[in-house]
């Protein structure tokens, strides 16, 4: 027996968090089957374990286990041990200050603002340390040097947060790096917090107009004595080498600038939003190294291969007047390229450098796969390399197949998947946005659970949804952070408006994908008020309309970048939005209904009736005799009104509108609304029928895409998602893989068959939204499918869907007991199927006859 992979709110030995609530998890691996086994997880103040302060035990076959944090103590080291037999393993986790007052002042510095500051201070230990923390927070950016040394190995800290909200803190652990004089410095730059940002042209000092700095060393000494060092108007500050740094733009170091004095001053700002930390670090996680070559107009090119999120790093040589290094995603006509990043510069560069030295950036990050250098030779290039950054997580799930493009399509959807989650899961990483936008990961939640374990990322991303949500009353925004922009003419509508189906439904689509995926009843309940609130919001807006049950008001975006309104560049698709608006209302109601079962709250049964009062008038509105009704009266809702006006003022003319579009037809069959049998056979014919016309392609954009391949393949129509799954052609997702994509696309048409791309106004080559179609390659092609969100059983239901495409297929997914994996091959004219089932898990396999039989723990072979 083996236990291990123990964490703390989703996070590995946690120093230093916010902790809401105890959610205690761990893996287990045996060799064989073991029944009735009984974990006990103990919580101490010290190694030996001689003092509980907490302990409770469990037979939770998924290996968690929630509590209140009422026992937890401030600056207080935890170790927690879980043991099973005489099997045991012991973890830790650290407290901040808590509810704790702060003693350390913000400070910031008199003189006009400045792109990068240093702040510093002498530390002088009278006797030898046996603990030291420093509890610390710049806005926007920083490192901590100590004696010249960088701390710690994360960056881009404090990440980004709702800043007008909430100021995470860190902590770090630098008992080990401290001496009897010590240097410490703290170098701030921009960021988000006032750098340019967010899309058309970007906006600055968003959330301030100047770099500041908290901090407090906290020193433990050997004979138990402490020291607490603080900042206040004694500390030293000067501006730094680092000159204009922006998260869009790059950043320049001037190595031959002279730092000046500046006059430190304390400030009066707030210290009631100041919370320990919930992002998870941004580390260097990969490193590549680049084929180099001259491009068609000789410019020296790095290509790393795959387009990532991250920065370079090498040897830059001494002598150096000007060193550029400028970075994008794409070559066109044999060319560097760059239109379209929009008015993102993603530019680093170097100035009189007068030493060999390793750099760096440190307050931007690019996307890339090219860059383009300046100022270097060829063999002076090849000491460069590119790190891989973002946000640390396990990742949980390996697939392989006979079929390398659909391997290749994988591998796209995960790098988009990395590349995009950095501090929060943005749409993109190079152009002049890179924003939380709800909507994306509303669609993408499902496959990102399944390829890494999401739960602390998303679980942060949530904390800054829900105070935006309090902000707006209820309303989800667009993008989390969600930065407040004074009104303006002219000024974008997604600055201006918030509650939108899709992207406010992140709310709740996110708890409960996390919950089905990991299992954290602290997580859900956490988040359950930003489900209800949400729910709660448009159900109002509904009363106040009569109470129809539909969503057919106010903005919505309905299937965003669809291809079915015949409209070139069109973003808004044809399909009703109010029928798209609809279906997650009810999608929404009813995840809210079931989140509340699991947590017995008494409030389930208004949910669940409210599920089903939408289910019927979506069923009253768009079905006529048991047939969809082409006609129905949301086709002059007030939603369409709205968004025709907006099509005619974005794009001069009508989007025809339509309920028996491809989105349409897959919501109403995935989420079961329709009357009876005979209206289901009605809404597949018809899918039948427009998967025909358009040969087989699809035409669905953010709303129809995840569910047009489960529609087809459970409603009989497997042919039809296989072929569409494994399509060449544009637009489909291996068409990209055949451009040469590394990532996925924002559109299914970014780049054309004859390799141009389809324009620069939005236009990325790495967003994960479409990447969706990884949970169907899992759930139905592989066959691996969670236990329900109500079954504390761990069943699985293995049931794979073989296709020619494939000579054989295998995946795994990593559970809380170890693997459960499948391969199914074609031998001669059968297929063989393996699944492994780890102990302490439930599994039953499907057959194509629809039988169900029951699998034991370790391999079993079927056919």
């Amino acid at each position: 027996m083996k236990i291990h992979n123990l964490k703390v709110n989703g996070v590995k030995e946690p120093l230093g968090y916010q902790y809401d609530y105890l959610t205690f998890s761990w893996e287990f691996s045996a060799e064989e089957p073991i029944d009735d086994l009984e974990f006990t997880v103990e919580v101490s103040k010290s190694l030996q374990f001689d003092e509980i302060v907490w302990a409770e035990k469990t037979d939770n076959t998924f290996n968690t286990l929630t509590t209140a944090r009422d026992f937890l103590e401030p600056y207080t080291c935890y170790y927690w041990r879980v043991s099973a037999g005489n099997c045991s393993q012991i973890s830790r986790f650290e407290t901040a200050k808590e509810d704790e007052s702060w003693l350390g002042e913000w400070i910031s510095y008199e003189e006009e603002t400045l792109p990068s500051v240093n702040f510093s201070k002498t530390i002088q230990l009278s006797k030898p340390a046996q603990k030291a923390r420093l509890y610390a927070l710049g806005l926007g950016l920083y490192e901590i040097e100590l004696n010249g040394q960088k701390v710690g190995r994360e960056y881009l800290n404090p990440g980004y947060h709702s800043y007008d909200l909430i100021n995470q803190y860190q902590t770090y652990d630098i008992t080990n790096d401290l001496k009897s004089d010590n240097q410490l410095t703290f170098i701030v730059g921009n960021g988000w917090y006032r750098g340019r940002f967010i899309f058309e042209g970007g906006f600055e000092n968003i959330y301030g107009d100047k770099q500041k700095l908290i901090a407090e060393l906290h020193v433990t000494y050997t004979d138990n004595s402490q020291e607490v060092f603080i900042t206040d108007d004694s500390w030293t500050v000067t501006s730094s080498i680092i000159q204009d740094n922006s998260i869009y733009d790059g950043e320049v170091i001037d190595f031959s600038a002279k730092e000046k004095s500046l006059t430190p001053m304390i400030l009066q700002d707030t210290k009631n939003l100041l919370t320990a930390r919930m992002d998870l670090p941004v580390s260097v996680m990969e490193t590549l190294t680049p084929k180099i070559f001259r491009d068609a107009a000789n410019n020296l090119i790095l290509d790393f291969g795959q387009e990532i999120t991250g920065w370079i790093t090498g040897l830059l040589p001494a002598g150096k007047e000007r060193v550029t290094f400028q970075f994008g995603e794409i070559l066109q006509d044999g060319q560097f390229y760059t239109e379209n990043l929009r008015t993102a510069k993603q530019t680093f560069t170097l100035l009189h450098n007068d030493q060999d030295r390793v750099i760096r950036p440190h307050f931007t990050f690019f996307g890339f796969r090219y860059v383009k250098v300046e100022g270097l030779t060829e063999e002076e290039a090849t000491h460069f390399n590119a790190q891989v950054l973002h946000s640390e997580m396990d990742e949980t799930f390996r697939f392989n197949s006979s079929h390398t493009k659909l391997n290749q399509l994988l591998s796209n959807i995960r790098w988009s998947q990395k590349d995009n989650f950095l501090s929060i899961p943005t749409d993109c990483p190079q152009r002049d946005e890179r924003m939380g936008w709800t909507g994306d990961i509303t669609v993408f939640a499902n496959t990102a659970s399944y390829n890494m374990e999401t739960r602390a990322f998303l679980g942060h991303f949530m904390t800054n949804l829900r105070l935006e949500q309090k902000e707006l009353g209820g309303a989800v925004p667009f993008f989390a952070p969600y930065p407040k922009i004074a009104p303006r003419e002219g000024l974008n509508p997604f600055l201006t408006s918030a509650g939108a189906a899709i992207w406010g439904d992140a709310s709740t689509v996110l708890p409960l994908t996390l919950y089905k995926h990991f299992r954290d009843k602290g997580l859900l309940s956490h988040h359950i008020e930003a489900m209800t609130d949400w729910v709660d919001y448009i159900y109002q807006q509904d009363e106040a309309r009569g109470g129809r049950r539909l969503w057919d008001f106010g903005w919505q975006l309905g299937d965003w970048l669809a291809l079915d309104s015949g409209i070139k560049g069109s973003v808004f698709g044809a399909t009703d939005s109010a029928l798209v608006a609809s279906v997650y209302y009810y999608i929404s109601a009813d995840y809210t209904a079931k989140a509340l079962e699991i947590l017995s709250d008494s409030r389930v049964n208004r949910y669940r009736q409210l599920a089903e009062e939408i289910r019927k008038a979506i069923i009253e509105t768009y079905f006529v005799d048991n047939k969809l009704n082409l006609k129905p009266v949301t086709l002059q809702s007030e939603v369409e009104q709205i968004r025709q006006g907006m099509a005619k003022h974005f794009g001069g003319q009508e989007i025809p509108t339509c309920v028996d579009s491809q989105t349409g037809l897959s919501l109403l069959l995935q989420y079961k609304l329709y009357p009876n049998e005979a209206a289901r056979e009605d809404l597949t014919q018809r899918l039948a029928n427009n998967m025909a016309e358009h040969d087989g392609f699809l035409t669905t954009g953010f709303a129809g895409t995840p569910a047009l391949p489960h529609a087809l393949l459970e409603n009989g129509l497997e042919k039809e998602a296989f072929q569409l799954l494994f399509k060449e052609l544009a637009p489909s997702w291996l068409f990209e893989v055949n451009m040469g994509a590394t990532t996925t696309w924002e559109r299914w048409d970014s780049i054309l068959p004859d390799g141009k791309i389809s324009g620069i106004d939005m236009n990325s080559m790495n967003h994960y939204a479409y990447g969706a179609v990884e949970d169907f390659i899992i759930e139905k092609l592989l066959g691996i499918n969670l236990p329900e969100v109500h079954d504390d059983s761990a069943m699985y239901m293995i049931k794979p869907h073989y296709t020619s495409h494939l000579d054989w297929v295998e995946g795994s997914l990593m559970t809380a007991n170890g693997e459960i994996s499948v391969r199914w091959e074609k031998i001669n004219d059968a297929y063989q199927t393996t699944v492994t089932v780890p102990v302490r898990t439930n599994a039953k396999f499907v057959l194509k006859t629809g039988e169900v039989i029951e699998l034991l723990p370790g391999k079993n072979v079927i056919g």
